[in-house]
């Protein structure tokens, strides 16, 4: 049965509405067979949807934890925002215990997002492995040859050399950014375009983070 003239019928047989995404009961239906092992391809042919829309709709939900489709007429807001992001990174060093979705409730609870808008806990799961990444990177750079070269005292000097930090509060010091800083990067990912080496240079120097930190958050 047709709506108005606007719906086709797809190789399959199955009835969609030009222009418009698959409703919500039919991705959860997906979803769930998925969950019970189905293959793409046999579930494009039970719901009589095309297997590009079923991969399309399962790679999502995989990578974010969002089934809803994004919103007509534009794409749909980011929602780990470069101060969520922050203030993720700063929760899981101040308590590295804390699972995924009790971040996701310290943030509504804080205010910083609404519970329809909070992140996904597969989105805070990618935040986290991403700056776990940054840190296994400063650390790589810590223990380079040029890094960890003891510094010679000065012959008129009887003072010991200053100690380098203890290993593992490097990263906590930059993971708690301040205000400026937040603001710096939130007006860059506003752009809606990843920053090339250049941009992520200047924003660097700008915020004086390191430029892998910035990438990494942007990236994210």
């Amino acid at each position: 049965m047709q709506q108005d003239g606007l719906s086709s019928v797809n190789q399959l047989g199955g009835l969609f509405v030009n222009g418009r995404p698959l409703p919500l009961d039919t991705r959860q239906q997906i979803v769930q067979l998925a969950i019970r092992g189905m293959r793409p391809c046999d579930i494009s042919r039970s719901l009589k949807v095309s297997n590009g829309c079923v991969s399309k709709i399962l790679g999502r939900y995989y990578r974010t934890g969002v089934l809803e489709p994004k919103g007509i007429g534009g794409s749909k807001p980011r929602l780990a925002t470069p101060a969520v992001v922050a203030r993720i990174a700063q929760l899981k060093d101040e308590y590295p215990a804390l699972f995924a979705w009790e971040i996701q409730r310290q943030l509504c609870a804080e205010g910083l997002c609404t519970q329809d808008k909070a992140p996904s806990v597969s989105s805070i799961n990618r935040v986290l492995r991403a700056l776990q990444e940054d840190q296994r990177l400063h650390w790589t750079q810590l223990r380079s040859p040029a890094v960890l070269a003891p510094a010679l005292p000065s012959p008129h000097s009887n003072c010991e050399a200053p100690r380098g930090p203890h290993p593992g509060t490097s990263h906590r010091n930059r993971t708690i950014f301040s205000p400026g800083q937040a603001e710096a990067l939130e007006k860059e990912f506003q752009r809606g375009q990843y920053p090339d080496s250049v941009v992520r240079g200047k924003l660097a120097a700008a915020t004086s983070l390191p430029e892998d930190t910035v990438r990494v958050l942007l990236r994210t």
